[in-house]
C-alpha cells in the first residue's frame, strides 16, 4: 500500500491501530476471553496464569533484541509482526493443547512488542502537535475496548474459538490501515529516532591525540547522571510493569463470580473506554503541571484502584477499580517513556520496555506459583509493587533534570 504523505492527520491514527493490534488485541484479548476459556475446557487458573506468563516471555524477547541491536526496528520487522500478531490470533483456536497454546502466545508476545516498540520510538517526546501522541497511545486504549465489545457482544452465542477467529478478523482490517505508518525501510546505522543531536561546539579528537581522553572525561559526569537516572527509571518500570500487569490479567477474572463468565468482559469495557481517553488527558495534564506531579498523581490513582479491587464484591466497585486501572497505566507508559526519550537515551522505549516486559513475567509467575487461590491477595501484591514503582519512577525523573 503506497504512503500518503499529503494525509498527515492520518499518521496517528495508523500508529494507533499498530497499538491496537500489537496490544489491545495482540495481548489483552487474552484477558476478557479468560473465563470463558475456562469455563470450556474446564482449566484451573493455574494453566491460563502460564500462558500469560508465556506471552510476556514473548513480549520481552520482542523488545530486548531491539534493545540489544540485534534486530532493527524498521519497516519490515514492523510489517511482518503485524502478519505474525494477527494469525496468531487465530492460531489460538485451532486447539486447546496447552503446549500450543504457550508456544503461540509466546510467538505472538514477540510479535507485539516488536510492533510496541516500532510505533513508540517514532512518537518524539516533544512535538509541536503533542496530541498527535496521545491519539497513537490511545490506540491501546481503543483495542482494549474492541477486545471487550467482541466477548460481551458475541460471548452469548459463539464459543471460545469462535471469539479468537473474529479478533483475529478485526485485527486484520486494523492492520491494513496500520501498514502505512511511517517507520524507515532501514535504520541508519549508530543512529536512532531518538538520539540527541551531536553538539558541533565540542572540539574532535582528530587533532589532538590526548583529546578523546579530554572528551571523555568532560562529558562523564553528564553520562554517568544519565545512567544513573536510567537505572533508577528502569528499576521503576520494572515494579510498574509486574504490578500492573495483575490488575490487567485478573481483573475480568475477579469480576466473574460478581457479573457472570460473559458480562464480566463489561469491566474490560470500561478499562478499554478508560485507557483510549488516558493518553490525551496525562499528556494534557503534565503539560500544565508537569511529568512529576503528573506521574505521581497517575501512580496514585494506579494503586487506589489496585487495592479498591481487593473490596470488589459489587458491581460499582469493580467497574470504578476497571476504570481507574485502564485511565492510569498508559499514563504511566507514555509519560515514562517520554522520560527516556528526553533524557537522550538510544532504543529508550525498547530498553525500558524490556525491564517492564521481565516484571510482566514476574507478576503472573508470582501469582501462579503463590497465590493462584488467593486473587484478593494478589491484587494487595500488585498494590505494594505499584507504590514501588512510583517512588522509583519520580526519583529516576528528578535524576534526569527532565521535568517540565
Amino acid at each position: 500500500m503506497p504512503e500518503r504523505p499529503n494525509s498527515p492527520s492520518l499518521t496517528p491514527v495508523r500508529g494507533a491501530l499498530g497499538l491496537s493490534v500489537a496490544m489491545g488485541m495482540g495481548r489483552f484479548f487474552y484477558t476478557p476471553a479468560l473465563p470463558l476459556m475456562v469455563a470450556a475446557l474446564h482449566w484451573s487458573s493455574a494453566p491460563g496464569a502460564w500462558i500469560a506468563t508465556l506471552n510476556y516471555v514473548g513480549y520481552f524477547i520482542g523488545t530486548a533484541v531491539i534493545a540489544r541491536g540485534w534486530v532493527e526496528p524498521n519497516r519490515f520487522i514492523y510489517r511482518l509482526s503485524l502478519i505474525v500478531s494477527t494469525v496468531g490470533l487465530a492460531a489460538v483456536a485451532l486447539t486447546p493443547n496447552l503446549i500450543w497454546q504457550g508456544s503461540i502466545r509466546t510467538i505472538a508476545g514477540i510479535a507485539s512488542g516488536l510492533i510496541f516498540v516500532c510505533v513508540t520510538q517514532r512518537i518524539p517526546a516533544n512535538s509541536r502537535k503533542p496530541h498527535h501522541g496521545g491519539i497513537s497511545y490511545g490506540g491501546v486504549g481503543f483495542g482494549i475496548l474492541v477486545s471487550g465489545a467482541i466477548v460481551l457482544a458475541a460471548g452469548s452465542f459463539a464459543d471460545w474459538r469462535q471469539l479468537w477467529l473474529i479478533c483475529a478478523a478485526v485485527s486484520a482490517i486494523f492492520s491494513v490501515i496500520a501498514w502505512t505508518w511511517p517507520i524507515p525501510a532501514r535504520i541508519p546505522p549508530h543512529t536512532t529516532a531518538t538520539s540527541p543531536k551531536p553538539d558541533t561546539t565540542t572540539p574532535t579528537a582528530t587533532s589532538n591525540p590526548n583529546a578523546t581522553d579530554t572528551l571523555a572525561e568532560a562529558d562523564s559526569p553528564f553520562d554517568a547522571n544519565r545512567r544513573r537516572a536510567m537505572a533508577i527509571l528502569s528499576t521503576g518500570y520494572f515494579f510498574q510493569g509486574g504490578g500492573y500487569i495483575i490488575i490487567g490479567t485478573y481483573l475480568v477474572v475477579l469480576a466473574g463470580p460478581v457479573f457472570g463468565d460473559t458480562a464480566a468482559a463489561s469491566t474490560w469495557l470500561i478499562a478499554g473506554i478508560a485507557t483510549a481517553a488516558s493518553p490525551l488527558t496525562w499528556s494534557a495534564v503534565a503539560a500544565r503541571i508537569g511529568t512529576v506531579k503528573a506521574l505521581t498523581a497517575c501512580y496514585c490513582l494506579q494503586v487506589f484502584g489496585a487495592l479498591l479491587a481487593v473490596f470488589g464484591s459489587t458491581p460499582a466497585v469493580l467497574i470504578i477499580a476497571a476504570a481507574l486501572f485502564g485511565f492510569t497505566f498508559i499514563g504511566v507508559v507514555m509519560m515514562t517513556i517520554g522520560v527516556g526519550t528526553q533524557m537522550g537515551v538510544a532504543n529508550a522505549s525498547a530498553k525500558l520496555t524490556s525491564w517492564y516486559s521481565i516484571g510482566q513475567i514476574v507478576g503472573p509467575a508470582l501469582v501462579a506459583a503463590a497465590l493462584s487461590d488467593h486473587i484478593a491477595a494478589a491484587f494487595v501484591a500488585s498494590a505494594i509493587a505499584l507504590a514501588i514503582a512510583m517512588a522509583l519512577t519520580l526519583a529516576g525523573v528528578l535524576t534526569g533534570n527532565v521535568d517540565r
